[in-house]
Formats: structure tokens, C-alpha cells, sequence
């Protein structure tokens, strides 16, 4: 997978150490509340050593825009 200039980069598993850690593209899916939500295309990295996974902060804004339990949190705030 290319680097895009000022990318997130890990050369090591935080969890093993290993340096077989790569960047991945996957769905990722999650529950809330016993409703599933998927993220299409998923850029992170997985370790093949240990399985750990690692998301950059991009990723994580993703999973935050899909995810019912944030969009419940962003209601409650513009109603505050």
C-alpha cells in the first residue's frame, strides 16, 4: 500500500514488537447497542505476529463518524 505524504507510520507491533506490522485496507464493522455499523475500506495496520491492530487517527474518525453511540453524543452536545 503507497504512503501518502505525512502519513501515520509504524515500523514495529506496539504488542510484540514484531516488524511484520503492515497497513491493511478491510471493512471493520462494530455494535452498539446491539446494532452493527461497518466502515468500508478501513486503512490501519494489523500485526500477522500477534493479530494486534492500530488505528491512526484517521481511521479513528471514521469509526467515530459511523459509529450510533457517537451520533447519539454529537445530538446530546447540540442540545446542551
Amino acid at each position: 500500500m503507497p504512503q501518502r505524504k505525512g502519513a501515520f507510520r509504524i515500523s514495529a507491533c506496539p504488542a510484540c514488537g514484531s516488524a511484520g506490522i503492515r497497513a491493511v485496507q478491510e471493512d471493520w464493522s462494530g455494535s452498539y447497542e446491539g446494532k452493527r455499523y461497518v466502515v468500508r475500506n478501513l486503512r490501519h495496520f494489523h500485526c500477522p505476529q500477534c493479530g494486534e491492530k492500530v488505528y491512526d487517527p484517521s481511521a479513528m474518525r471514521q469509526i467515530q463518524a459511523a459509529s450510533p453511540a457517537f451520533a447519539k453524543l454529537q445530538r446530546a452536545r447540540k442540545t446542551a
